[in-house]
């Protein structure tokens, strides 16, 4: 998921939050890490991370957080230090959210849109 202000969110349908999250460029055969972040912090299975300003609850462990336009990239997220094998992923372009409005998150089906208070809600569902 990811809203208008440049801010990846993920949830997360198991018990302990994700830990950390990194972002990849995606290309052909291969996935080229851009930046990996990593928490101490948890939030009842919901994270946000806003990739330009990571803010206290995120530190970058290594890259550049910068995304680009006209790139696709890939976010995954891990309950722990990335050695579990269950993990969470999306993949998106900066122009996957140019019609969102100020509040509005893109997430579900392509073309969805939901509010921020919304998407909790749509998360808790899918989690049941």
């Amino acid at each position: 998921m990811r809203s208008n202000d440049g801010a990846p969110s993920v949830t997360w349908c198991d018990d302990s939050p994700p830990r950390q999250i990194t972002v990849f460029i995606e290309e052909r055969e291969s996935e080229k890490p851009v930046a990996k972040f990593t928490t101490a912090k948890g939030r009842d299975h919901f994270t946000w991370l806003d990739p330009k300003s990571p803010g206290s609850d995120w530190i970058l462990l290594s890259g550049d957080a910068l995304l680009v336009p006209g790139v696709t990239y890939r976010l995954m997220a891990w309950p722990d230090a990335g050695k579990d094998m269950s993990y969470g992923q999306v993949s998106f372009t900066l122009a996957d959210f140019d019609d969102l409005k100020p509040g509005q998150i893109a997430g579900g089906y392509p073309g969805e849109s939901f509010t921020r208070s919304g998407f909790i809600r749509y998360a808790q569902d899918v989690c049941r």
